[in-house]
């Protein structure tokens, strides 16, 4: 086997992994959420698993960048579409929305909620979200010149809007009450 066919089945198998940990976390939640578990989940051998995560941390780490990654890729994609109008604020959060919602947000919440009482994962968490916030930031171009653009601080109140709506809709789901939330967060913003 050539060193880059290696490489591909290398990489393949590491994204298996994290994929399978995310739905490790969705699925089970953090407590329940195992090495034996991702690694059955993934359907790969011990061996492999650690071969490319060691550790329990280490696979965690692992997959609050890959959390991060998908949720910048997700943006990315939706933001080639924004209007640079006066529709382009509600496109901007609703595309906002839209990542901070569903199976991947709930993984990162995962994270987050035991970042709160696991020091090495909160070191990991802490830079990996604030880059991400600046990353986010840039692809929606806030504080941009377009009319539809976000202010620094309208950027910092959705998405502390949409964490809360997130977490809500984990006990209470209710689409109706998140989308008028937004709207009216829109309508005091216009």
């Amino acid at each position: 086997m050539s060193e880059r066919s290696r490489q591909l089945r290398g990489a393949r198998t590491r994204e298996r992994l994290l994929e399978a940990t995310l739905t490790c976390l969705v699925e089970h939640g953090y407590a329940s959420t195992t090495m034996q578990r991702v690694q059955n989940e993934a359907g790969v051998s011990r061996g492999a698993l650690v071969h490319h995560f060691a550790s329990m941390n280490e696979l965690l780490v692992g997959a609050v960048r890959h959390v991060a990654a998908r949720q910048l890729d997700a943006l990315r994609h939706g933001a080639a579409r924004l209007d640079d109008g006066a529709a382009g604020r509600a496109q901007r959060v609703d595309l906002l929305h839209s990542v901070m919602s569903g199976p991947l947000f709930l993984a990162g919440l995962e994270l987050w909620m035991a970042a709160r009482t696991n020091p090495s994962l909160r070191a990991a968490l802490v830079p990996a979200e604030r880059e991400l916030g600046h990353q986010i930031a840039s692809v929606l171009r806030v504080d941009g010149a377009e009319v539809g653009a976000l202010t620094r601080l309208e950027f910092d109140e959705i998405l502390v809007t949409l964490r809360g709506l997130a977490i809500t809709s984990v006990l209470r789901p209710d689409p109706r009450v998140e989308r008028r939330t937004i709207e009216r967060w829109l309508e005091t913003r216009t």
